[in-house]
């Protein structure tokens, strides 16, 4: 191999339907495991390569280990609370209020849907060392957060779709 071919480029994100997909994720027990450490690392820098995307879970790159980075401070119409993220065993211990906006996804290129999900939410897991954390989430941040969580849960935007009215060719822009 090349010393200039990065071997992260050759990960591809997982598109649907694949069955990587629709399966849960299993929780990080081993912190020190090397897997674990490279697939931090792997989601970390698939992240960057994208302007656009603004979070990634591990099964979006083959892996079912409960695992998403995220980063809404890429979005500059809302200030991110938390900037970039690494997050283990997350889970949705609180929410509140309710607001229906387009999504989009990398494992679903070519369409965007409306979900609607909670405006509020406060999600606890373990940061990517392992120590416990918690996030209080609301606006853009906390949609990120649910997109990232139902992609370990097994979901995709396309079920979260109430309708095929929900449901919308994605426009792709030319410099």
């Amino acid at each position: 191999m090349s010393d200039n071919i990065n071997p992260i480029s050759k990960i591809s994100v997982v598109a649907y339907p694949d069955a990587c997909l629709s399966t849960k994720a299993e929780n990080v027990v081993d912190f020190e495991d090397e897997k674990y450490l490279d697939l931090v690392d792997q989601l970390v820098k698939k992240m960057s390569e994208f302007d656009h995307c603004v979070g990634l879970a591990a099964n979006q790159i083959g892996s079912n280990l409960n695992v998403f980075v995220a980063d809404a401070s890429k979005n500059k119409r809302e200030v991110s609370k938390y900037g970039f993220s690494v997050v283990v065993n997350a889970a949705i211990v609180e929410r509140s209020g309710e607001i229906k906006k387009r999504e989009g996804c990398m494992s679903v290129t070519d369409l965007t849907v409306d979900v609607t999900r909670s405006e509020k939410i406060r999600v606890e897991g373990q940061d990517g060392s392992g120590s416990e954390i918690s996030f209080e989430l609301e606006g853009f941040e906390a949609r990120v957060f649910q997109h990232e969580i139902d992609h370990l849960h097994g979901k995709v935007i396309l079920d979260r779709a109430r309708s095929t009215r929900d449901i919308y060719i994605r426009k792709h822009y030319t410099k």
